[in-house]
């Protein structure tokens, strides 16, 4: 009977980590007895040690840095050790077992399918079948995190679908020679705007919910063009979902936390630049390290890697026509305009920058209330050198750019939620492209 009983039960962790498609498998396998920490910084020394922490150790992980406060994940060999300089630092902290997190998080995502329940055959009208079951089953694929070929599969069947308003297309190849895919949308793919809005996300392979955010805008875009038409009105919408697919799927096989590509250099054990401290703009400044090993190393040069040189082409070539530059990162509820290498640094139409930052934000809080934090990301977090941000407004002149940072206390979005952050998101991400027709 004790056997029998051994052979069925299992711990509630592993069961729930087991689960079939919940991606939450083997990629967390070497992250037994890590534990989060959450940590109020009490003063500026408190602040500047954790900056310090986040340049310069690479064994700790830092998912979230303020200026208030900190959330990162350490390892039991660092555990003793962290503890006693935070106590020395007379700062509070919670502290809560990663896998314990990880496995809650997954107890919560189950997805509610009767919220995207259809009418039944009998109460149809049948000319409307196709159009009501092709949107709930492109609905459902907003109810959990897909694979890089899944992702690709979605993009190149809206484009097929919609030939006459959308066009799919490879900006390049990642480390891996992964495709870095992209869609434009717009009244006629035929036409050459005059004004684009570009738009990107998953430079960090772990910020899932980002990539969805941004397929979601271009379902629904194509989905409702005719009540998007004054948005779209001589307007290109721009869009690369997974700047990082390497990285991206790295963390559904290997590492659920790895932020970074997934460069290898040869005799080192370390490997991967972030992707978001590589652009050409006062590279390697501030917040940024060269310790290969480090979550924030920078590359060996400016623009280095393919990814971060696929954006760079890109928006190089469109300078003139580009108006709107959005990366999408998890997570923080922020929306950051340049500059964030330094922070006493303002850039001279900062007034703009931050009156169409706030009405995103007003449009995004409409949907269930969530509020976004808008500013520099040096003034509200660190300084930190080579965004995307900084180099398409300080380099190119791209007059609206932006780092926006999705709602969360963690980068796994339970399923239940991530259609919620989705049609949050989607109104804001609607008010950035109205500015575009102003340039």
């Amino acid at each position: 009977m004790l056997k029998m009983w051994q052979g069925i039960v299992c711990s509630l962790a592993l069961c729930l980590l087991g689960l079939a498609g919940s991606g939450l498998g083997n990629n967390l396998a070497g992250y037994e007895g890590y534990t989060k920490y959450t940590v109020q910084h009490g003063d500026e020394n408190a602040f500047r040690y954790m900056v310090d922490l986040q340049t310069n150790d690479a064994e700790l992980d830092f998912w979230l840095l303020t200026r208030n406060s900190s959330v990162l994940t350490v390892s039991p060999r660092r555990k003793a050790q962290f503890e006693t300089r935070l106590s020395n630092l007379g700062v509070s902290y919670q502290m809560q077992p990663l896998m314990e997190l990880m496995a809650a998080l997954q107890a919560n995502s189950s997805f509610a399918e009767e919220e995207y329940e259809e009418c039944q055959q009998e109460d149809c009208v049948e000319a409307e079948q196709p159009r009501r079951r092709s949107r709930r089953q492109a609905r459902g694929f907003f109810s959990h995190y897909p694979r890089y070929h899944e992702v690709l599969s979605f993009m190149s069947g809206l484009a097929a679908r919609y030939p006459q308003y959308c066009r799919y297309e490879s900006l390049g190849r990642s480390n891996e020679g992964r495709h870095i895919a992209a869609l434009s949308i717009s009244l006629n793919s035929r036409v050459r705007h005059r004004r684009v809005a570009y738009i990107q996300a998953a430079a960090h392979g772990r910020e899932w919910i980002t990539t969805q955010t941004v397929l979601y805008l271009a379902y629904e875009l194509l989905s409702n063009l005719r009540a998007f038409q004054r948005v779209l009105q001589d307007v290109e919408v721009f869009l690369v979902p997974l700047v990082n697919p390497d990285g991206y799927e790295y963390t559904h096989t290997s590492d659920r936390f790895w932020r970074k590509n997934r460069h290898r250099y040869a005799g080192h054990a370390c490997s991967g630049v972030d992707i978001n401290r590589n652009f050409g703009n006062h590279w390697n400044y501030q917040g940024a390290s060269q310790n290969l090993c480090s979550e924030v190393y920078s590359g060996t040069a400016p623009n280095s890697e393919p990814e971060t040189s696929a954006v760079v082409r890109y928006l190089e070539f469109n300078r003139h026509r580009v108006k709107l530059s959005l990366d999408v990162h998890s997570f923080g509820k922020f929306i950051f305009y340049p500059y964030g290498y330094a922070k006493n640094t303002v850039p001279p139409t900062v007034g703009t920058l931050r009156s169409v930052a706030l009405r995103a934000a007003n449009q995004i809080g409409k949907y269930r209330g969530t509020r976004y934090t808008t500013g520099t990301s040096a003034s509200i977090l660190y300084e930190a050198s080579g965004s995307l941000d900084d180099y398409a407004y300080g380099n190119l002149g791209i007059p609206l750019s932006y780092t926006l940072e999705l709602p969360g206390d963690e980068f796994h979005v339970p399923a239940h939620d991530i259609i919620h952050v989705c049609k949050e998101t989607f109104a804001g991400f609607i008010e950035f492209i109205r500015h575009v027709s102003l340039y």
